[in-house]
């Protein structure tokens, strides 16, 4: 009798279970059928996160409990902390605002905790479509070739703001490896950047891979752009092009670049509000991970050339909680090597 009464307590157990994760599922389809959800993209229209935004967007809410639809509202400026600190103290956070941060937003957050108006650990993370290598290219006209030429005559870089990657990468090229890269400060996003490449404001910038086959396919097809340095993961498709962390051989030298580099745990990410309840989080988790396996979603990446490596949100949560633990040191020497 009572192996009979444990199998029928373990069986209502279990019914009792799937009963209640019903009833969370009908909850948050409820709670989302017939709204609004609004994603932030942190840089203007037409740029790489821009894209990679609206077409996750475009797949991510028919996986959303309830459906959903989805408006992408870009908010530029300040290298990324602009839209992280609306979506961290402005946003509602009931899960109707998301977004896609700059993967820089840790790493400015270590460099200034005193002006990031957020705690990156904190966010909710939904999860990471890819990853990312961030590649310093210069016009070809330029006749610098390499780093070599980039310590002997100086060149005019775009960037956002002091503490944007378009600047960070650049700045401690010339801090560590002795380049003479003008930094040019005050545009909007990468996109504008590469406007005043085409004018003729500046000769070059850091963009991900990913962003520049996207952004300016042809200028890479027409062999207009002399690849200079990757920062992050080695890209294969650049094995001629040097690596930030092989070029320094001190520790202190390769914490810093480390601690540069953190932002490619972040890449091209999605992220919300702190304390959005544990259901509708888990939901939108689950939507993300399901967008990440959807052939129509892979469809149209591979259609512009975006790459799609996912890690899940709860991993992603805990990559970033780490890399804010320990950071003390390393950020004072960076903030000291960019006279910060």
């Amino acid at each position: 009798m009572s192996a009979m009464r444990g199998a029928t307590v373990l069986a209502l157990g279990l019914l009792c279970g799937g009963w209640l994760t019903a009833a969370k599922a009908d909850n948050v389809a409820s709670f989302y059928a017939g709204k609004q959800i609004t994603f932030v993209a942190p840089t203007s229209a037409g740029g790489g996160f821009d894209l990679y935004s609206r077409l996750f967007a475009e797949s991510f809410r028919k996986f959303i409990p309830g459906q959903p639809s989805i408006v992408v509202q870009n908010m530029p400026g300040a290298g990324g902390m602009r839209a992280a600190g609306y979506v961290f103290n402005v946003a509602p956070k009931d899960g109707t605002v998301i977004g896609m941060p700059l993967a820089n937003i840790p790493l400015s957050e270590a460099l200034e905790p005193n002006v990031a108006r957020y705690q990156s650990a904190k966010f909710s993370w939904i999860g990471t479509i890819t990853p990312e290598t961030d590649v310093l290219g210069v016009w070809r006209n330029t006749g610098v070739v390499s780093l070599d030429d980039a310590r002997q005559k100086e060149l005019a870089i775009g960037a956002t703001s002091k503490l944007g990657l378009l600047a960070l990468n650049v700045n401690l090229s010339n801090a560590l490896l002795g380049t003479k890269f003008k930094v040019v400060l005050g545009y909007p996003s990468g996109n504008e950047v590469n406007m005043a490449m085409e004018t003729g404001e500046v000769q070059g910038l850091t963009n991900q891979w990913t962003s520049w086959k996207s952004q300016r396919p042809d200028w890479i097809r027409d062999n207009r752009l002399n690849f200079l340095l990757q920062i992050g993961p080695r890209e294969a498709e650049l094995p001629q092009v040097p690596a930030f962390l092989e070029l320094v051989k001190t520790p202190r030298e390769q914490a810093m670049v480390r601690l540069l580099q953190s932002n490619q745990i972040v890449g091209r990410s999605v992220y919300g509000p702190p304390e959005i309840p544990a259901e509708r989080l888990a939901a939108l988790r689950d939507a993300f991970d399901k967008t990440m396996r959807d052939p129509e979603f892979m469809a149209r990446m591979n259609a512009v050339g975006l790459t799609v490596q996912p890690l899940a949100g709860l991993a992603l949560e805990q990559e970033i909680s780490r890399s804010m633990e320990n950071v003390g040191e390393a950020a004072r020497d960076l903030g000291q090597a960019l006279k910060l």
